[in-house]
């Protein structure tokens, strides 16, 4: 389970899946490098986190949908998506300076299982660590995409990992997240990378808990973090959407980001991403086979109920599954602990 139902907590009215996770959606795997050197001005907090789709991307891309809440980041592959609908890699998260590495990680992943290809279109989105991380020195390296990738598994380990090792949102540490839900005999799986958010934008987990901590009264210098910072939200499910369908299953995920507080301000970077593991476009097959789920039926709006519930539920996890990490400044984001009222 996610560190937000390991500590009994509920949101929505939707069931969770079996483990609260991305990979409740079958076949999808999650994996991460992370990177943990030095101190001070040189010291090194980021990373790179993998999401990795079933089958073969490249011969049998994927149905996918994006939406951009605000575009201040520097996101690789979605122009294709949106124009075409189709994911033919995985998907890389990271930082801001470790994203054309990790593009050429992904042509590297390709170009082995397909040396014929001549047009990849890798998908890497990133957010900022620079307060924590030196990434100015740019320590992530395509071998550790690689690694990311090759290592990805069912089980997603949340928190200061991977792309999230850096990351802050809302005053506290920040990392990985996930979270699903079940709808029908469907599965609706999130994982996000929070990184946005003062203070007071924070609308706390649910009802019945409180802070027990506030990072409000940090009169530390540089405590307050200036406007901007990003989020990343990816969605998969296994319900046969086509790529329209998932674009609006990921403005449903900005409304979960929304219920959290996430601002989405002028400095940000907000970022979703959805895909149907089930339905799949064969490179020179001409038509498709199979039934589309009603965009006016009950089913797609629990699909999209379950994305917003999902995406919430999933940064908040991120938020209490975060451990410390001393920053570059000797800096260590406090941590959001909860008590019952």
């Amino acid at each position: 389970m996610n560190a937000f139902r390991r500590r009994g907590l509920a949101l929505g009215r939707i069931r969770p899946g079996p483990k609260g996770m991305i990979t409740d959606v079958p076949g999808v795997r999650v994996g991460h490098c992370t990177l943990i050197e030095g101190e001070g001005e040189k010291a090194i907090r980021t990373g790179v986190t993998a999401i990795v789709p079933p089958g073969d991307l490249y011969a049998e891309p994927l149905s996918a949908g994006i939406f951009v809440l605000h575009g201040h980041g520097k996101a690789l592959g979605l122009w294709q998506i949106q124009d075409v609908g189709e994911l033919e890699t995985p998907i890389l998260l990271t930082n801001t300076f470790g994203v054309y590495a990790c593009a050429e990680a992904l042509l590297t992943w390709t170009l082995r299982r397909h040396p014929q290809a001549r047009s990849i279109n890798p998908v890497v989105l990133e957010c900022n660590d620079t307060r924590l991380s030196a990434s100015e020195l740019r320590p992530v390296r395509e071998e550790h995409a690689l690694w990311a990738l090759e290592n990805a598994a069912d089980e997603v380990e949340e928190g200061c990992v991977g792309a999230g090792t850096g990351m802050i949102a809302f005053g506290y540490k920040s990392g990985i997240g996930t979270a699903s839900r079940i709808v029908d005999n469907y599965s609706v799986g999130v994982l996000v990378l929070p990184n946005m958010g003062q203070a007071e934008d924070f609308r706390g987990p649910c009802e019945g808990v409180a802070r027990e901590d506030s990072v409000e009264s940090d009169s530390r210098p540089g405590a307050r973090r200036a406007e901007g910072g990003s989020l990343i939200v990816v969605v998969a499910t296994d319900a046969p959407l086509f790529p329209d369908q998932l674009s609006r299953l990921c403005r449903r995920a900005a409304l979960g980001a929304a219920r959290t507080g996430a601002p989405a301000t002028t400095g940000s970077g907000d970022f979703f991403l959805a895909f149907s593991t089930t339905l799949r476009f064969p490179r020179g097959k001409e038509r498709l086979s199979g039934e589309r789920i009603s965009d006016r039926s009950p089913l797609m709006a629990e699909l999209y109920r379950a994305a917003a519930e999902a995406t919430e539920e999933a940064i908040y996890s991120a938020l209490l599954a975060a451990t410390p990490v001393v920053g570059r400044k000797g800096e260590s984001p406090p941590i959001l602990r909860l008590k019952s009222r």
